[in-house]
């Protein structure tokens, strides 16, 4: 089967990277290179940097819908099927129609849910228990289309954006290795997703970002893994941004009233302990504004934290 596949960040980079060597990759979609990091340099799609360096040819069209040049292109690569990974835009129907096999999907949710651009970041910050994978067939809707296969994880308590992305990214690349001879053969085809069980995971807004220390530590706990290892979730200490990347949560009732937010304790073995409203907050890794990445030892020893002070919303 001769296949384009579309996709841009590492996710897809990982399904790329399992796929290539049993499939006919004819030719790589991603997204134009952009400007990234405090220095702005531009930097290309860590999809982009696989292709190149597989020899595979690369498209970097600005845009799709209406874009002619690049409709002609896809269309004298004459391929059979489009696989789509996180590719970041939306693909016209008249581009899904080209290939006789249409746009093949790998969705990191268990459609209908999770329909969009941060399923997973959505299904960690609502501590969801368990995730997978849809492969799907495109249509012009946001995930709407037709599901060939489903595979499903646990997420685990240790589990952040970060590794269960790889995860995901490892299964869907598993499973889509298992579907498409099955598709190109006609022995599998695909079932319509249940609109009445549908949500949708847009992508976390800055505000989602910051810390609502009123919130009970188990969403708090799951909003620091979601948005982990970047961007990081975010409170507010001396006056200044401080980012959260790793915490744990210890369910306790207290006698006294605390105000949520506040320093507790400080464990050299468990972290730096915060009031919640329903227990314990542990601190684990932090970044101060301006510096780098530190351990709690290591913020604990360079701001000398007093018990009573406070982490704040704003």
């Amino acid at each position: 089967m001769r296949i384009i596949y579309f996709g841009t960040p590492e996710f897809s980079r990982i399904i790329l990277e399992r796929i290539s060597p049993y499939l006919n990759i004819i030719a790589v979609v991603t997204q134009p290179d952009k400007p990234k990091g405090r220095g702005k340099r531009v930097m290309c799609s860590p999809v982009k940097d696989f292709a190149i360096s597989k020899g595979i040819p690369v498209y970097q069209p600005e845009k799709l819908k209406g874009n002619k040049e690049f409709f002609e292109i896809i269309r004298s690569l004459n391929p059979e099927a489009l696989v789509v990974a996180s590719y970041g835009k939306i693909i016209p129907e008249d581009i899904l129609n080209i290939p006789p096999y249409g746009g093949i999907n790998v969705h990191a949710s268990v459609l209908p849910k999770y329909r969009g651009a941060a399923p997973i970041e959505r299904a960690i910050m609502n501590c969801e228990k368990e995730t997978g994978v849809s492969i799907m067939k495109m249509e012009r809707g946001l995930d709407t289309g037709p599901v060939y296969a489903i595979r499903k994880i646990p997420i685990l308590p240790d589990d952040n954006r970060g590794t269960l992305s790889i995860k995901l990214a490892h299964l869907g690349a598993e499973l889509l290795l298992e579907v498409l001879p099955l598709i190109k053969d006609g022995k599998l085809s695909p079932v319509p997703q249940e609109e009445s069980l549908a949500t949708y995971a847009p992508k976390l807004s800055k505000e989602e970002e910051i810390i609502d220390w009123n919130m009970r530590g188990e969403k708090i706990w799951c909003q620091i893994r979601a948005l982990s290892p970047e961007p990081g979730a975010m409170t507010f200490f001396r006056g200044k941004i401080l980012k959260i990347f790793k915490a744990d949560f210890e369910e306790k009732i207290f006698n006294e009233e605390i105000i949520n937010g506040t320093i507790i304790e400080q464990n050299k073995k468990r972290g730096i302990g915060v009031k919640v409203n329903n227990g314990i907050l542990w601190l684990l890794e932090l970044q101060p504004e301006g510096k780098k990445r530190m351990s709690f030892l290591e913020f604990m020893n360079g701001y000398r934290l007093n018990i009573g002070e406070r982490f704040e919303n704003s």
